[in-house]
Protein backbone atom coordinates (compact mmCIF):
# COMPACT_ATOMS: atom_id res chain seq x y z
CA UNK A 1 0.00 0.00 0.00
CA UNK A 2 1.46 3.23 -1.04
CA UNK A 3 0.81 6.61 0.74
CA UNK A 4 0.39 10.02 -0.94
CA UNK A 5 1.97 13.19 0.27
CA UNK A 6 -0.35 16.21 0.01
CA UNK A 7 1.33 19.60 0.12
CA UNK A 8 -0.88 22.63 1.14
CA UNK A 9 0.25 26.21 0.94
CA UNK A 10 -0.16 28.00 4.29
CA UNK A 11 -1.22 31.65 3.79
CA UNK A 12 -1.94 33.20 7.20
CA UNK A 13 -2.30 36.73 5.76
CA UNK A 14 -5.50 35.73 3.99
CA UNK A 15 -7.13 34.87 7.27
CA UNK A 16 -6.02 38.16 8.78
CA UNK A 17 -7.23 40.09 5.75
CA UNK A 18 -10.56 38.34 5.91
CA UNK A 19 -10.94 39.11 9.55
CA UNK A 20 -10.01 42.77 9.01
CA UNK A 21 -12.43 43.01 6.13
CA UNK A 22 -15.15 41.50 8.27
CA UNK A 23 -14.48 44.02 11.04
CA UNK A 24 -14.52 46.95 8.63
CA UNK A 25 -17.70 45.69 6.98
CA UNK A 26 -19.36 45.36 10.37
CA UNK A 27 -18.19 48.84 11.41
CA UNK A 28 -19.38 50.43 8.17
CA UNK A 29 -22.72 48.67 8.49
CA UNK A 30 -23.02 49.91 12.06
CA UNK A 31 -22.17 53.51 10.95
CA UNK A 32 -24.76 53.30 8.16
CA UNK A 33 -27.28 52.00 10.64
CA UNK A 34 -26.40 54.92 13.03
CA UNK A 35 -26.67 57.55 10.30
CA UNK A 36 -29.90 56.02 9.03
CA UNK A 37 -31.30 56.15 12.52
CA UNK A 38 -30.31 59.83 12.86
CA UNK A 39 -31.78 60.60 9.43
CA UNK A 40 -35.06 58.85 10.33
CA UNK A 41 -35.04 60.87 13.58
CA UNK A 42 -34.92 64.11 11.61
CA UNK A 43 -31.10 64.74 11.66
CA UNK A 44 -29.63 65.71 8.31
CA UNK A 45 -25.86 65.92 8.48
CA UNK A 46 -25.47 67.78 5.20
CA UNK A 47 -28.21 70.25 6.02
CA UNK A 48 -26.73 70.73 9.47
CA UNK A 49 -23.31 71.43 7.97
CA UNK A 50 -24.83 74.02 5.61
CA UNK A 51 -26.73 75.60 8.48
CA UNK A 52 -23.59 75.70 10.60
CA UNK A 53 -21.66 77.42 7.85
CA UNK A 54 -24.53 79.86 7.34
CA UNK A 55 -24.58 80.64 11.06
CA UNK A 56 -20.82 81.16 11.10
CA UNK A 57 -21.16 83.53 8.15
CA UNK A 58 -24.00 85.36 9.91
CA UNK A 59 -21.91 85.64 13.09
CA UNK A 60 -19.07 87.08 11.03
CA UNK A 61 -21.44 89.64 9.47
CA UNK A 62 -22.84 90.59 12.86
CA UNK A 63 -19.37 90.97 14.33
CA UNK A 64 -18.46 93.21 11.41
CA UNK A 65 -21.62 95.29 11.94
CA UNK A 66 -20.84 95.46 15.66
CA UNK A 67 -17.34 96.74 14.98
CA UNK A 68 -18.75 99.33 12.56
CA UNK A 69 -21.32 100.45 15.13
CA UNK A 70 -18.63 100.71 17.82
CA UNK A 71 -16.61 102.93 15.49
CA UNK A 72 -19.68 105.08 14.79
CA UNK A 73 -20.45 105.34 18.51
CA UNK A 74 -16.85 106.38 19.21
CA UNK A 75 -17.11 108.98 16.43
CA UNK A 76 -20.42 110.29 17.79
CA UNK A 77 -18.99 110.47 21.31
CA UNK A 78 -15.99 112.36 20.01
CA UNK A 79 -18.27 114.73 18.09
CA UNK A 80 -20.42 115.17 21.20
CA UNK A 81 -17.35 115.96 23.31
CA UNK A 82 -16.15 118.41 20.68
CA UNK A 83 -19.60 120.03 20.52
CA UNK A 84 -19.74 120.18 24.32
CA UNK A 85 -16.30 121.80 24.49
CA UNK A 86 -17.26 124.19 21.69
CA UNK A 87 -20.45 125.08 23.54
CA UNK A 88 -18.49 125.64 26.75
CA UNK A 89 -16.04 127.87 24.93
CA UNK A 90 -18.89 129.83 23.33
CA UNK A 91 -20.62 130.14 26.72
CA UNK A 92 -17.40 131.38 28.30
CA UNK A 93 -16.89 133.84 25.47
CA UNK A 94 -20.47 135.10 25.78
CA UNK A 95 -20.01 135.46 29.54
CA UNK A 96 -16.79 137.38 29.05
CA UNK A 97 -18.41 139.62 26.45
CA UNK A 98 -21.37 140.28 28.74
CA UNK A 99 -18.99 141.17 31.57
CA UNK A 100 -17.11 143.52 29.23
CA UNK A 101 -20.37 145.10 28.07
CA UNK A 102 -21.47 145.60 31.68
CA UNK A 103 -18.13 147.16 32.56
CA UNK A 104 -18.26 149.42 29.53
CA UNK A 105 -21.79 150.47 30.42
CA UNK A 106 -20.60 151.37 33.90
CA UNK A 107 -17.75 153.41 32.41
CA UNK A 108 -20.18 155.11 30.03
CA UNK A 109 -22.50 155.96 32.94
CA UNK A 110 -19.50 157.30 34.82
CA UNK A 111 -18.46 159.59 31.97
CA UNK A 112 -22.04 160.73 31.46
CA UNK A 113 -22.25 161.52 35.16
CA UNK A 114 -19.15 163.67 34.80
CA UNK A 115 -20.07 165.45 31.59
CA UNK A 116 -23.87 165.65 31.78
CA UNK A 117 -25.42 164.30 34.97
CA UNK A 118 -29.11 163.38 34.91
CA UNK A 119 -29.96 165.93 37.57
CA UNK A 120 -27.97 168.60 35.76
CA UNK A 121 -26.34 169.66 39.03
CA UNK A 122 -22.66 170.52 39.15
CA UNK A 123 -20.23 169.51 41.87
CA UNK A 124 -19.29 166.47 43.91
CA UNK A 125 -21.51 163.40 44.02
CA UNK A 126 -21.53 159.63 44.48
CA UNK A 127 -21.71 158.05 41.02
CA UNK A 128 -21.56 154.42 42.08
CA UNK A 129 -21.75 152.41 45.30
CA UNK A 130 -21.60 148.60 45.29
CA UNK A 131 -21.33 146.15 48.18
CA UNK A 132 -20.21 142.56 47.48
CA UNK A 133 -20.52 139.62 49.88
CA UNK A 134 -17.22 137.86 50.63
CA UNK A 135 -16.76 134.17 51.43
CA UNK A 136 -16.73 134.75 55.18
CA UNK A 137 -19.94 135.70 56.94
CA UNK A 138 -20.34 139.42 57.68
CA UNK A 139 -17.37 140.25 55.41
CA UNK A 140 -18.01 142.62 52.51
CA UNK A 141 -16.15 144.56 49.82
CA UNK A 142 -17.26 148.15 49.23
CA UNK A 143 -16.69 149.95 45.93
CA UNK A 144 -17.30 153.69 45.84
CA UNK A 145 -16.93 156.07 42.87
CA UNK A 146 -16.98 159.86 43.32
CA UNK A 147 -17.30 162.27 40.40
CA UNK A 148 -17.15 166.01 39.90
CA UNK A 149 -19.90 166.85 37.46
CA UNK A 150 -19.87 169.62 34.86
CA UNK A 151 -17.17 171.79 36.47
CA UNK A 152 -13.71 170.34 35.91
CA UNK A 153 -11.67 173.52 35.88
CA UNK A 154 -10.05 172.80 39.24
CA UNK A 155 -9.06 169.88 41.36
CA UNK A 156 -11.22 169.00 44.35
CA UNK A 157 -10.01 167.26 47.51
CA UNK A 158 -11.31 166.23 50.91
CA UNK A 159 -12.40 163.17 52.87
CA UNK A 160 -15.23 160.64 52.68
CA UNK A 161 -16.78 159.18 55.80
CA UNK A 162 -19.01 156.10 55.86
CA UNK A 163 -21.52 154.73 58.35
CA UNK A 164 -23.92 151.81 58.28
CA UNK A 165 -27.36 151.86 59.92
CA UNK A 166 -29.23 148.73 60.90
CA UNK A 167 -30.73 146.62 63.67
CA UNK A 168 -28.95 144.60 66.34
CA UNK A 169 -30.74 142.53 68.97
CA UNK A 170 -33.99 144.36 68.30
CA UNK A 171 -32.65 147.92 68.49
CA UNK A 172 -31.47 150.46 65.92
CA UNK A 173 -27.70 150.81 65.70
CA UNK A 174 -25.34 152.85 63.54
CA UNK A 175 -21.68 151.86 63.08
CA UNK A 176 -19.05 154.37 62.05
CA UNK A 177 -16.44 153.53 59.45
CA UNK A 178 -13.69 153.03 62.03
CA UNK A 179 -15.84 150.35 63.74
CA UNK A 180 -16.41 148.23 60.63
CA UNK A 181 -13.08 148.41 58.75
CA UNK A 182 -10.29 145.92 59.55
CA UNK A 183 -7.65 148.67 59.60
CA UNK A 184 -9.79 151.03 61.70
CA UNK A 185 -9.67 153.78 59.07
CA UNK A 186 -11.81 156.76 60.04
CA UNK A 187 -12.27 158.10 56.50
CA UNK A 188 -11.14 157.96 52.86
CA UNK A 189 -9.15 160.82 51.38
CA UNK A 190 -9.80 161.96 47.83
CA UNK A 191 -8.19 164.37 45.39
CA UNK A 192 -9.25 164.41 41.75
CA UNK A 193 -10.48 166.54 38.89
CA UNK A 194 -12.91 164.20 37.14
CA UNK A 195 -13.45 161.09 39.28
CA UNK A 196 -11.89 158.75 41.84
CA UNK A 197 -12.83 155.25 42.94
CA UNK A 198 -12.27 153.45 46.26
CA UNK A 199 -12.42 149.83 47.42
CA UNK A 200 -12.66 149.00 51.10
CA UNK A 201 -13.22 145.86 53.18
CA UNK A 202 -16.00 145.96 55.73
CA UNK A 203 -16.54 143.55 58.63
CA UNK A 204 -19.89 143.85 60.36
CA UNK A 205 -20.84 142.39 63.78
CA UNK A 206 -22.40 138.93 63.54
CA UNK A 207 -25.77 139.93 65.04
CA UNK A 208 -26.01 143.14 63.07
CA UNK A 209 -28.47 143.40 60.17
CA UNK A 210 -27.46 146.30 57.86
CA UNK A 211 -30.23 148.36 56.31
CA UNK A 212 -28.63 151.51 54.95
CA UNK A 213 -25.18 152.91 54.18
CA UNK A 214 -24.45 156.61 54.48
CA UNK A 215 -21.75 158.46 52.55
CA UNK A 216 -20.61 161.87 53.77
CA UNK A 217 -18.33 163.90 51.46
CA UNK A 218 -16.46 166.75 53.15
CA UNK A 219 -14.43 168.95 50.74
CA UNK A 220 -11.28 170.62 52.02
CA UNK A 221 -12.49 173.95 50.64
CA UNK A 222 -14.36 175.52 53.51
CA UNK A 223 -16.57 177.43 51.11
CA UNK A 224 -17.90 174.14 49.72
CA UNK A 225 -20.71 172.37 51.51
CA UNK A 226 -20.54 168.81 52.75
CA UNK A 227 -22.67 166.29 50.89
CA UNK A 228 -24.44 163.31 52.46
CA UNK A 229 -26.10 160.55 50.45
CA UNK A 230 -27.82 157.43 51.79
CA UNK A 231 -28.28 154.12 49.96
CA UNK A 232 -30.27 151.01 50.81
CA UNK A 233 -27.98 148.14 51.79
CA UNK A 234 -27.93 145.66 48.94
CA UNK A 235 -25.09 143.14 48.91
CA UNK A 236 -24.46 141.07 45.79
CA UNK A 237 -22.41 137.88 45.58
CA UNK A 238 -18.72 138.62 45.36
Amino acid sequence: MSSRLVVKTHRPWRALAFRALSVLTFAFAAYLTYEYGRFKGGFDRIATAHESRALEARIGDLEGMNATLRDEIALLQTSRDIDRESYSQVARTVGELQAQILEQRKELALYRGIVSPDEGAAGLRVQELDVAQRLEDSHYRLKLVLVQALKHDRRVSGVVNLSVDGAENGRSVSYAMADITPDGARDLRFSFRYFQDFEKDLVLPDDFEPERINVEIRPSDRSAESITQSFDWTAKAG
